[in-house]
């Protein structure tokens, strides 16, 4: 069980697109109160007869910008779904945390097991946000340069992988897409930051744009969906991310499994010295 990173996120936030803006909500249900940055009470008073208007990824946050100026954030945690379902449906109180009505008469179930967070914040006050308002640069995004990341790498002693997957440096990568972003670019994980190269910084910065953009290509990591329930079909690419003791698809060499830090790693012993 994984947290969506951002190609999962952007995944689900375009399929969100396609049926939910002009959308109103007409209740909630709060199953888990303490995934709510205020009271169930305030929540539901301020939800209820607000219009869906779009939904965009920041990091790995889930933003859904309503009426009134208002944004829905969703951070899923660990395992997280968003789903649509019929008004047929009964959602598992024990599982979905908190449960939309709309106004077409279908639901939106919001899933996750750890960690999650659905908060109510006011579009002025986003970016004052205790957790999304301290993210870092979107490595998607136009700023997001082989320059920029050599500036954000800059003089730091630690070890890469760790940089990033610091949502303070880099929004959205996580231990899914890391993986094969390293292998592409040579770097063991456990290099430290201050001896890569021009070169080295080059190739990682290409390595984080074709990985991230593979995954969404793909549909996402694994078992991530969209919210039909979609699942994502990015593991059936992966190159060296959680296939130990199988081959290298460049070199053949024996994928290995290594611990890094808290994190576990796969690396090719042979591309990645």
């Amino acid at each position: 069980m994984v947290l969506p990173e951002l190609p999962d996120i952007i995944v689900l936030t375009r399929s969100m697109n396609t049926v939910l803006p002009g959308r109103t909500i007409t209740d909630a249900k709060i199953n888990q109160p303490k995934v709510l940055n205020m009271t169930a009470k305030d929540f539901i008073s301020l939800i209820t007869g607000r219009m869906i208007l779009q939904s965009r990824q920041r990091g790995k946050w889930i933003l859904v910008d309503l009426d009134d100026s208002l944004v829905l954030a969703f951070n899923l945690g660990m395992g997280g779904h968003i789903m649509l379902h019929t008004s047929e449906e009964t959602p598992n109180p024990q599982k979905e945390r908190v449960v939309l009505q709309l106004d077409d008469k279908k639901q939106l179930w919001i899933h996750f097991w750890w960690f999650g967070h659905v908060h109510l914040i006011k579009s002025k006050d986003i970016h004052d946000h205790k957790q999304i308002g301290k993210l870092g640069i979107e490595p998607l995004s136009d700023e997001f340069t082989k320059d920029c990341l050599s500036a954000i790498l800059s003089g730091r002693r630690g070890r890469i992988k760790s940089y990033l997957l610091n949502q303070h440096l880099i929004a959205g990568i996580g231990n899914v897409y890391v993986q094969d972003i390293l292998w592409r670019a040579r770097l063991h994980p456990q290099r430290k930051a201050n001896t890569l190269s021009d070169v080295d910084i080059s190739l990682l910065h290409e390595a984080i744009l074709i990985t991230l953009q593979e995954g969404i290509r793909y549909s996402g990591g694994p078992k991530e969906r969209d919210i039909w329930g979609n699942e994502g079909h990015y593991p059936e690419h992966y190159r060296v991310a959680y296939r130990t003791g199988k081959a290298c698809p460049r070199c053949q060499s024996t994928i290995e499994q290594i611990r890094v830090g808290s994190t576990t790693s796969y690396i090719c012993p042979q591309c990645q010295t």
